[in-house]
């Protein structure tokens, strides 16, 4: 844990910000549980709509509140805080994360719209910008402390040679104070190594702040990333600072740019090239000093040749490419990774580590993890939390994991004795060679976006 984490309290609080968390979902429940805590937050926990109506009279700083729930939904609550108390925060949580819905909710009185699953870093970072309970704050909330590290893992794990050579490279670029773009598969870690870029950088000190760009909806947009003046439009009751302004001398982490509208990209592009901008309803300039770091689970260059992305935003954010691997071609950082999100559970529930058994690393192990380094948490929580035992053995796992048959998913790293990563670069090699070292022609033949292709020529020293 982040040993210069304060607790959040607010200037006249005796004790921790108590949030409530209203979700039907044990796992999530319990996961947002440990990472509020963690972060020095007291979290008060509803199991349905009807029971976070009735926590509506407790002393609440913000109110987390899942979308579709049993009892009454995540509108309903929403509709009964904001008429009970018009000033808390509320923060709405779908795993569907349709736009509609966050407009919906948002012209209710949401504070924001979050998609599942959840992004604990950025879910943090807008609490902390949330104002405390001091009147002076209403004219200008203070700029937000740099939220904890996430607590899955504290680092890049691992010791293959891409996790070996992914840390270096986290070393160097930390170092230039120019635009990131982050790429690789869904849940590999992206958010965790942009905060890793941040703590090694010059800007450590500085805060953190992250941004959802599905999130961002049209109609929020500028207020969102710019901020507004008090009565700026419906529902402005105060200043709020925007997420510029709140990264002011840090870093601003912009997950999935992909995801942006295209309608909406030269607002971003004219504030990254001229470093200034307005709150809504204000006439005074304002210059940000942040550090850009963008990522993205898709092939930028793709969009940008189906008119779906903005070339020079393009040339904007991506000064310098840095991908991240995904799981299965990592396979022996798998072990220390779980092992170390079980030990973090432990610390948060105050217990000892559930123990992974031989034969639970090897059905670990040779899972294809499609959904990477998020799935495996979520899979590794899940088990945790209802084991009754000190140790996870492969029954308490998922059937999605476990072969159909003997050694199904035991062959599968290995092909005649060989790695699936030589297998693949054997079949680089020789494509390369038939097409006559043309990357455009190599990528078509596999399968592949031409992108894919250089960063696997990369990885196995082919350029």
């Amino acid at each position: 844990m982040n040993s210069n984490l304060t607790t959040p309290e607010g200037p006249r609080s005796a004790g921790p910000l108590r949030v409530l968390i209203a979700d039907d979902e044990p796992p999530l429940r319990v996961m947002l549980q440990s990472g509020l805590r963690a972060a020095g937050y007291a979290p008060v926990l509803a199991h349905n709509g009807r029971e976070a109506m009735a926590q509506a009279d407790q002393d609440i700083f913000c109110a987390l509140i899942d979308w579709q729930m049993p009892g009454a939904d995540g509108f309903e609550v929403l509709r009964f805080l904001k008429a009970k108390r018009p000033e808390l925060p509320v923060i709405m949580m779908s795993a569907r994360g349709h736009i509609p819905e966050a407009v919906r909710a948002v012209q209710a009185g949401a504070l924001e719209f979050i998609p599942k699953p959840l992004d604990l870093p950025r879910l943090l970072a807008l609490m902390q910008s949330l104002p405390r309970k001091d009147p002076a704050l209403a004219v200008k909330p203070a700029l937000p402390s740099p939220v904890p590290a996430p607590e899955f893992p504290a680092t890049f794990l691992g010791d293959s040679p891409a996790a070996r050579q992914l840390r270096e490279n986290i070393r160097k670029v930390a170092q230039l104070n120019v635009p990131i773009l982050l790429t690789g598969e869904s849940g590999v870690g992206k958010g965790l190594v942009a905060r890793l870029i941040h703590e090694q950088s010059a800007r450590a000190r500085r805060p953190f702040v992250v941004t959802s760009c599905p999130a961002l909806s049209p109609e929020l947009f500028e207020s969102e990333l710019f901020g507004h003046e008090r009565g700026a439009f419906s529902g402005a009751v105060q200043r709020r600072l925007g997420r510029f302004e709140a990264a002011d001398g840090g870093t601003l982490f912009l997950d999935e740019i992909s995801q942006l509208p295209l309608p909406l990209q030269p607002k971003l592009l004219n504030v990254l090239q001229d470093r200034i901008y307005q709150r809504v309803g204000s006439s005074t300039s304002l210059t940000t000093d942040i550090r850009l770091i963008t990522a993205t689970n898709e092939d930028l260059e793709e969009k940008v040749a189906r008119q779906g992305f903005r070339l020079d935003l393009l040339f904007r954010i991506n000064v310098i490419d840095l991908n991240i691997p995904p799981l299965r071609e990592r396979r022996p950082d798998i072990s220390p990774l779980a092992e170390s999100v079980l030990a973090q559970w432990a610390v948060s529930q105050g217990g000892a580590s559930l123990a992974l058994t031989d034969a639970s690393r090897a059905l670990l192990e040779a899972y294809s993890w499609p959904g990477n380094v998020r799935e495996l948490q979520n899979v590794l929580l899940r088990a945790a939390a209802f084991c009754e035992r000190d140790h996870l053995e492969p029954e308490d796992f998922p059937e999605k994991l476990h072969p159909t048959k003997p050694g199904d998913h035991l062959a599968e790293p290995q092909v005649g004795g060989l790695s699936a990563d030589k297998v693949d670069e054997i079949s680089l090699r020789q494509t390369l060679a038939l097409c006559g070292g043309n990357k455009s022609a190599t990528a078509k033949k596999l399968g592949l976006t031409e992108k894919t292709v250089y960063n696997r020529m990369d990885r196995y020293g082919l350029r």
